[in-house]
């Protein structure tokens, strides 16, 4: 049987969290980030009920949160 090697979509992954996890902690101290595509200023929401996360105007960038309750 062949072993199948994950280590690079493991890398990929866990550096694309950093990144989004990164930028979260950036807006969430009050300092401006770009989107990359468009550079627009990236928005930080944060509600109870509905969609949390990080978006740009045009919809370029999305970021999901998920909150618990």
């Amino acid at each position: 049987m062949t072993k199948i090697d994950f280590s690079q979509i493991n890398k990929t992954a866990a550096d694309s969290f950093n990144q989004q996890r990164n930028v979260i902690k950036r807006l969430a101290k009050g300092k401006t980030v770009l989107c990359e595509q468009c550079q627009q200023p990236l928005t930080l929401t944060v509600i109870s009920e509905g969609e949390s996360g990080v978006q740009c105007s045009k919809g370029c960038t999305l970021i999901n949160l998920e909150l618990d309750s």
